[in-house]
């Protein structure tokens, strides 16, 4: 009974000097470049940002746009329905514009100008195209990378 005791014992301390031995290769590397540690604030957000508009810190800087915007007004963002990079700008952006209500509208884009003329421009404050190129007519509007552009419903009024 105590031989078998001894070889369970043993059997699995092999088995976890195995497991170290085979995760060094994988943590070891992790560890030298500094990759476990801290997480900034932001961090997954920043991430797909500057991946998907190559701009850093994009999750401060777009906060700080839409900081300025109402907080009792809505936010609709406009994605192109056959464009997946897009639906997810779209998902970010909604997810940065937290705790605004917001709307994810799926367009064409040859055909979103109908979209924009049937927005109630008195509960929304602002229009967020993802990976779209916002009409020609538009002057206001913030630019964060070439794929977001934040335009204040004002200056859809103004303008249409």
């Amino acid at each position: 009974m105590r031989a078998r005791f001894y070889l369970h014992v043993g059997l699995w301390c092999v088995l976890f000097i195995i497991f170290v031995a085979l995760s060094i290769s994988t943590v070891g590397p992790a560890v030298l470049e500094n990759k476990i540690g801290p997480i900034e604030p932001n961090h997954s957000t920043d991430s797909y940002l500057s991946g998907l508009t190559h701009v850093r810190s994009g999750s401060d800087l777009f906060v700080q746009g839409i900081e300025t915007l109402p907080r009792d007004k809505s936010i609709r963002i406009l994605v192109d329905a056959g464009n997946s990079p897009s639906e997810f700008l779209g998902m970010l952006v909604a997810y940065l514009s937290w705790p605004r209500e917001v709307q994810i509208i799926r367009v064409s884009p040859a055909s979103y100008s109908q979209e924009l003329a049937a927005i109630n421009k008195t509960s929304v404050s602002a229009v967020v195209f993802c990976d779209l190129k916002p009409p020609v007519w538009i002057k206001d509007a913030a630019h964060f990378g070439p794929s977001i552009t934040l335009l204040p419903i004002e200056s859809l009024n103004s303008n249409q």
